[in-house]
């Protein structure tokens, strides 16, 4: 049994058991040697039968017993590839058998032990496979134990790709053999003289009794709080390519869980986290926010149909764009044109692609930074193209200027015409904002809005296409068309909006979020296209939603997404989902969703109550 209380790429943490013993999770184990006493959780051997490895795993007490089979051919097969230990228990042994984890499945087994995972790492794209036969037919509920696949610079990975228990015996066992372990740089040849080890731990430090194998203890120890403070803040991934340079291995097996658990680690991650983030690397292009974003822009999102002159320009290190200098001052360019409302703004940045003015708020694009060199890969430039021509084929324009320095953005400008618009390079020298520039793109933009006439409807309706956009972004097209049906009225401020049909909320936007909160008429609204999780029939919902009151809910529901929850098939409450949709009614423990908003039946107790009768009345 597992409580969740954070995701982070395929990890699971919070804490989780094994019959009597408990542990945090991610949990790092310590391999004991005879005599040796626990300080922590631990893995041990003792003498078994032939055939058998007789595993220990403990803390404080609390121990648990396992005999492993060995599967060797010449004494157990790996058959199937599952091997059942005890009814708690089973031993995995890729590749698997057709239907041979789905029956694994229905034992509800609380461990599952990779036997073969140093075999299975160093194939690389095996384990990659592996890991998503395991996790897609067994589910996130059992802990899984990679044994003697840890090394110090690995445990960032390992734990990003799900493993939940990880121990120090491989590292351990290299120690012994001459190895010193560096966590960022991985293993080296051991060196008697201190200043080359470059390493102040009490066993380096330790003269002339320095210690290989107590080194690896520390070294464990030290890359172990490093991986989990970083999953606990939300950078693991960042950690996870800052190691890779330590070993090929990790950056294979890295890209081949992008290609290959894609739809899990995007089904883990959050729609809304206002952490900043750096993208630094190339692997960074893969990340799944970032990939959701391009591939939603792609497959729900539409230039709004006023916006007939399509401004490219570059993106900028201030987030939102439209606050930083650069931008105020593109903006002041627009200023007071006539028709100025059918401009459309979009920026042009790595490794998001092109984000156009009105999604400016949407995770991540409101909260990344990279370094600027000027130099586009051909992957980069292939993202902006792919989004760009999107959006030619999508859109009314009848201008395209391009307000990006010629020679950096080469490829934009050749790309610029293809859907036919008239295009005009606005940008007269390297700096886009220096006056001269700045000057060009008033004319220009002046001359494109000579011939268009006022959006119809006015500036209010241009806001309600663009918030439309974003909704659909969110929510999907056929939602964003119910929730934006007539009747159909904007309050609040730019920073601060709220949908309402007259009488009462619908949905509410805030600038730091950047998604859309449903009202209760709000979801009825989206009908069928609304998010769902379905809640136990005798569920009184007092307060938040915790996993044993769920049902089930939409594969498609990710962490921070609007949801409605339904009681007996009828809308009960709206709020934000916690838990991914995968893990909707097969974690048992843990909270589920926040409810925000309550359509109060016989069951529940109103969220405020008014004072009792005073006594005597």
């Amino acid at each position: 049994m597992r409580t969740v209380e954070r995701l982070v790429g395929l990890a699971v943490l919070g804490r989780g058991s094994i019959g009597p013993l408990a542990v945090e999770l991610p949990t790092m184990l310590t391999a004991l040697g005879p005599g040796e006493g626990e300080d922590g959780p631990y893995v041990a051997s003792e003498e078994a039968p032939s055939g058998v490895r007789r595993v220990v795993l403990g803390r404080s007490g609390a121990r648990i017993v396992l005999d492993v089979p060995i599967l060797a051919p010449e004494i157990a097969p790996a058959g199937s590839g599952v091997v059942p230990i005890e009814p708690r228990a089973a031993l995995l042994h890729p590749p698997f058998d057709a239907g041979a984890l789905r029956e694994l499945r229905a034992l509800r087994p609380e461990l599952l032990i990779l036997g073969n995972a140093r075999a299975l790492w160093n194939d690389g794209e095996a384990l990659v496979t592996a890991l998503r036969a395991i996790r897609g037919e067994v589910g996130a509920e059992p802990l899984l134990w990679a044994p003697r696949l840890a090394l110090p610079h690995r445990l960032a990975l390992l734990v990003y790709l799900g493993f939940d228990l990880l121990d120090t015996t491989e590292g351990e066992l290299r120690a012994a053999g001459g190895e010193f372990l560096d966590p960022s740089l991985g293993p080296r040849p051991w060196s008697l003289r201190a200043e080359e080890r470059g390493c102040d731990c009490p066993s380096c430090a330790s003269t002339p009794d320095a210690s290989a194998v107590g080194h690896a203890r520390f070294a464990y120890r030290r890359a172990w709080l490093e991986a989990v403070a970083a999953a606990g803040r939300g950078a693991l991934r960042e950690l996870v390519e800052a190691r890779l340079a330590a070993e090929p291995a990790s950056a294979e097996m890295l890209r081949y869980a992008d290609r290959d658990l894609a739809e899990m680690l995007e089904a883990r991650t959050p729609v809304a986290d206002g952490r900043a983030r750096a993208y630094v690397h190339g692997e960074a292009l893969r990340r799944p926010e970032m990939r959701r974003f391009r591939e939603r822009l792609l497959e729900r999102y539409r230039p709004p149909a006023s916006k007939t002159v399509l401004l490219l320009v570059p993106c900028s290190r201030t987030k939102p764009y439209r606050r930083s200098p650069t931008h105020r001052r593109f903006a002041g360019a627009v200023e007071g044109l006539r028709c100025a409302e059918r401009v459309h703004v979009v920026s042009v940045s790595s490794p998001i692609g092109v984000v156009p003015r009105e999604l400016e708020d949407l995770p991540p694009a409101r909260n990344y930074d990279i370094p600027v060199t000027g130099d586009w890969s051909a992957e980069e430039r292939e993202l902006v193209l792919r989004g760009l021509r999107h959006l030619l084929r999508g859109g009314s324009y009848r201008h395209v200027l391009v307000h990006l320095d010629p020679e950096e953005y080469d490829f934009v400008h050749a790309a610029a015409g293809e859907g036919g618009a008239e295009v005009s390079p606005t940008c007269v020298d390297v700096r886009p904002a220096s006056p001269p520039a700045l000057a060009r793109l008033r004319e220009a933009l002046g001359s494109a809005l000579e011939a268009e006439t006022p959006a119809a409807g006015g500036p209010l309706a241009v806001v309600t296409e663009e918030l439309r956009e974003l909704a659909s972004v969110q929510f999907g097209r056929t939602a964003a068309e119910r929730l934006f049906a007539r009747p159909l009225r904007l309050a609040g401020r730019p920073w601060f909006q709220r949908l309402t049909d007259g009488h009462q909320d619908l949905a509410s936007v805030r600038e730091e979020r950047g998604l859309f909160h449903l009202t209760p008429a709000g979801a009825l609204r989206l009908g069928d296209a609304l998010a769902r999780v379905e809640v136990e029939p005798e569920l009184s919902l007092e307060g938040d939603l915790f996993a044993p009151g769920v049902v089930r809910g939409d594969p498609s529901v990710r962490t921070g997404d609007s949801v409605g929850l339904f009681r007996d098939g009828r809308l009960a409450a709206v709020g934000e989902a916690v838990l991914p949709g995968p893990l909707l009614g097969e974690v048992r423990r843990g909270l589920a969703v926040r409810v925000r908003h309550r359509l109060h039946g016989a069951a529940d107790t109103a969220k405020t109550a008014p004072p009792p009768p005073a006594a005597g009345r």
